[in-house]
């Protein structure tokens, strides 16, 4: 297993990642797998593919990804907006931009906003340390101070993982923690 850049491929086995490591009523409901879609994946690949990696498998399929929106202000700006007018899951729209919004008060010190994901089979086995690791590369290569995240208050492997590499607790909202790492 290996860590490369993001390729055009890789979009379907990135949806289908970010699908496979969300809530469980994802399933549900199409409206809500739209909006997970959009909001947790199809933005960054497309629109900041230098800030995407994956981690691959033997036959160089996508097992893993660690995708990032340097200039966070653009993303908030630019896609946000965007993300309210067209998704049909208003009520999770409607509280991921109250979350965003306590965020970009932040961005200033962590302009950077990242999610990243693995299947749960290829967890624990230091993935997740090699993707932020070249995610990292890149963005203090591009001058990028620092990255923050949102994670699930429940999800204790992932909060766990953000502790053990060094992230900061910048504060709670709805739910979620949010994370800092200063890269400058």
């Amino acid at each position: 297993m290996r860590v490369r850049p993001y390729e055009p491929r890789d979009r379907a086995r990135l949806r289908e990642i970010c699908l496979a490591t969300a809530t469980p009523r994802v399933y549900e409901d199409a409206a809500l797998r739209e909006w997970i879609l959009l909001m947790y994946n199809d933005y960054y690949t497309a629109c900041e593919p230098k800030t995407c990696f994956v981690a691959v498998n033997d036959a160089d399929e996508a097992v893993g990804y660690v995708i990032c929106a340097p200039a966070y202000w653009r993303y908030r700006l630019r896609f946000l907006p965007y993300l309210l007018r067209v998704s049909r899951c208003s009520r999770n729209a409607a509280r991921n931009w109250l979350f965003h919004q306590v965020e970009g008060s932040f961005a200033r010190s962590y302009p950077a906003h990242l999610h990243i994901d693995l299947f749960p089979e290829y967890q624990r086995l230091g993935l997740g340390h090699q993707l932020m690791d070249a995610l990292f590369t890149a963005l203090r290569a591009r001058h990028v101070r620092g990255v923050m995240l949102g994670c699930g208050k429940n999800n204790e492997k992932g909060n766990a993982f953000y502790q053990k590499y060094g992230f900061t607790r910048l504060g709670e909202m709805r739910g979620a923690v949010l994370w800092g790492f200063k890269l400058a």
